[in-house]
């Protein structure tokens, strides 16, 4: 019960300083964009050029389609949407403690807020990323539809897993520097356990329920049943219920770690 508290206070504290997370990620997003040539423009030539290779392997040179019912581009892009921002957001929450070093000294700053504003500095050019799918799947022959508003729903569920990742890595790399090399693994193997570029179909029926432990494959089909298969998302309670009780212990696990370790951070830094 006492860690159900910490935990409700303290992210109770972050929305009071809903005002300073918007500034942080204001700054925060033209400070990554305004040194280079394209800007933000890199945001969505990356994945959506990577999945138009992969579909091109598979569909010409392999002559296969994983997609199987459906054309294979609008099957790995919207997946590939969902993956790229989830593995670049996580990649770059695990060392913004140390990135803002300065602001450890400043005994009143709060700096749990420091993944929550970069989360949203990294949201906006993925949802510019999110209408240049849906313009994708409309040309392969899925229009928008009622159900591609459900992509909303998907993103903040990933929000929400990243925000109790990312206290976690930030707080503890600060400590443990191996941590930048986990997460960079974590990353790598994540990519090829979840069905991104690959049909969870492939897996025998029996064997599916061990995919779907897996809490990237909720939002990874979600933006597929988002886009393509326009399945609404309360049709599998279930992996739902799973998926948001996985999230929910990572967001008070991470709360009470950086809320433990921040008094330390001053000594590592």
């Amino acid at each position: 019960m006492k860690l159900f508290k910490s935990a409700f206070y303290f992210i109770r504290s972050l929305w009071q300083l809903r005002r300073t997370v918007w500034e942080l990620a204001r700054r925060d997003f033209i400070s990554q964009h305004s040194g280079t040539l394209l800007g933000v423009f890199w945001n969505y030539v990356q994945p959506l050029t990577y999945a138009l290779m992969v579909t091109i392997v598979f569909s010409v040179g392999l002559r296969h389609n994983p997609g199987h019912e459906v054309p294979y581009l609008p099957f790995l892009i919207s997946g590939m949407t969902a993956w790229h921002f989830f593995a670049a957001a996580l990649a770059s929450l695990s060392g913004i403690i140390r990135a803002h070093s300065f602001l450890v000294r400043k005994g009143n700053f709060n700096l749990a807020i420091l993944p929550l504003g970069k989360l949203l500095s990294q949201m906006v050019p993925h949802l510019a990323v999110i209408v240049a799918t849906q313009g994708i799947c409309w040309l392969k022959g899925f229009p928008p539809s009622l159900y591609s508003l459900q992509v909303l729903y998907y993103l903040a569920a990933m929000l929400c897993l990243l925000l109790g990742l990312g206290w976690i890595t930030s707080a503890t790399s600060l400590f443990i520097e191996d941590i930048h090399n986990v997460v960079g693994v974590f990353i790598q193997f994540g990519f090829w356990l979840t069905p991104i570029i690959w049909n969870i179909k492939m897996i025998p029926a029996q064997y599916r329920w061990i995919v779907n432990l897996n809490p990237a494959y909720y939002f990874v089909n979600g933006y597929r049943n988002s886009f393509v298969y326009r399945i609404p998302f309360w049709e599998r309670p279930h992996v739902a219920l799973y998926y948001w009780l996985f999230t929910l212990t990572v967001l008070i696990v991470g709360a009470v770690i950086f809320r433990r370790l921040k008094p330390h951070f001053g000594e590592v830094l």
